[in-house]
């Protein structure tokens, strides 16, 4: 038996034109990848090389930190401020031209200019809502739920009349709410009559908390109306008064709720003095002073309030304004660690910038807008 001779085969060699480090590689393509990776890639990503670290650590992302929504400006530029990264963004949408807004959830915001409509300004998705003919009155407060894209979502508007006192001394108050789903053709109105206690006025930015619509009484803050959209019931709970430093006559003091982790919190604001948080007890039935956030740091504005943890270059254990209260133009925040104010960037033109909102951005958000500044 004869053995064949193998023949070794030769390779052709592999022409190679040039070889290129992959730091080489264009920053838009590494955004893209970057922007695919989970948070443990991102971190393995970045010990690569000085460029590679550089777009990592820009687009990486825990926890998004709220941004502030200016209101539309004419005829139709929407502006945001990113507060941990401390710029500005902006985007043209005409769908906003004349609107004004109530709410936010989620990334969503209620509008109404002449019809009323839930837009997310970073998909640019809208739900149109049913007409609600007195909505520019200024009296009514919305609130939202959930976010408009869960079926559970309920739309919550509150209308407070006036006080009466029929011949006999008894006292009463109208109060109108209305609730609907996005999507519904009407909205569904009950009618209350209110007849013990201090005249009861809702406050800005209702809150939704374990199922329940939560309103604070804008002129006193021994009492919360609560709402509850399933019995369709309206109570009163009425709460020891507030254990809260007296004011001057000039000064006054804005109050925010908002909700976080199935707690109602409570902050009232009276700067150049340090804000004062509370928390609702419910089975003690007051509000109970909290002397830490544990962590946490708190988003006030007056039509959206938000509570969020361990968000990168966002201090902790804080409080952050949506505007100043009449004393200039600079925002501030409010740390709880060494109780004092620190000054942010400028981020408003006008003194009296009154209407501004939290809203809850999608990751990587600033891919999406033109820088302003």
């Amino acid at each position: 038996m004869t053995r064949r001779k193998r023949t070794r085969k030769t390779e052709k060699p592999v022409r190679v034109i040039e070889l290129r480090p992959w730091s080489d590689l264009p920053v838009e393509l590494l955004e893209l990848i970057v922007t695919r990776l989970s948070h443990k890639d991102n971190v393995n990503m970045s010990c690569v090389c000085k460029k590679w670290q550089y777009v990592a650590l820009k687009l990486r992302v825990v926890n998004q930190s709220p941004w502030l929504l200016f209101p539309p400006a004419p005829p139709c530029l929407i502006k945001f401020f990113d507060p941990a990264l401390g710029k500005f963004y902006f985007d043209e949408i005409p769908k906003l031209r004349l609107a004004d807004f109530y709410c936010s959830k989620d990334g969503w915001v209620l509008f109404c200019s002449f019809d009323m409509f839930l837009f997310n300004p970073f998909t640019k998705s809208k739900m149109d809502l049913p007409d609600y003919r007195f909505f520019e009155c200024k009296a009514v407060k919305v609130a939202l739920s959930c976010v408009p894209t869960s079926p559970d979502c309920v739309v919550f508007a509150i209308e407070v009349s006036g006080y009466y006192v029929n011949d006999e001394g008894d006292s009463s108050q109208g109060v109108s709410i209305r609730i609907c789903h996005p999507g519904d053709a009407q909205w569904t109105t009950f009618q209350y009559q209110i007849t013990d206690g201090e005249p009861f006025c809702c406050g800005d930015c209702p809150v939704f908390c374990n199922g329940l619509f939560y309103c604070l009484n804008e002129t006193s803050d021994i009492s919360v109306g609560v709402f509850d959209p399933q019995k369709h019931t309206l109570s009163v709970l009425s709460l020891p008064s507030l254990n809260l430093p007296r004011l001057s006559c000039d000064r006054w003091r804005p109050k925010y709720m908002a909700e976080f982790k199935g707690d109602l919190l409570l902050v009232c604001v009276s700067y150049p003095d340090k804000p004062i948080i509370f928390k609702l007890e419910l089975s003690k039935m007051k509000w109970v002073e909290m002397k830490s956030l544990n962590g946490a740091t708190v988003f006030v504005s007056t039509h959206s309030s938000l509570v969020v943890t361990n968000v990168p270059r966002i201090s902790s254990n804080s409080v952050y304004f949506s505007k100043p209260v009449c004393y200039g133009k600079s925002s501030y925040l409010y740390c709880l660690d060494d109780c004092r104010y620190h000054p942010t960037r400028q981020w408003c033109e006008g003194q009296f910038f009154q209407k501004s909102v939290w809203i809850r951005p999608p990751k990587m958000t600033h891919l999406l807008f033109d820088e302003l500044y």
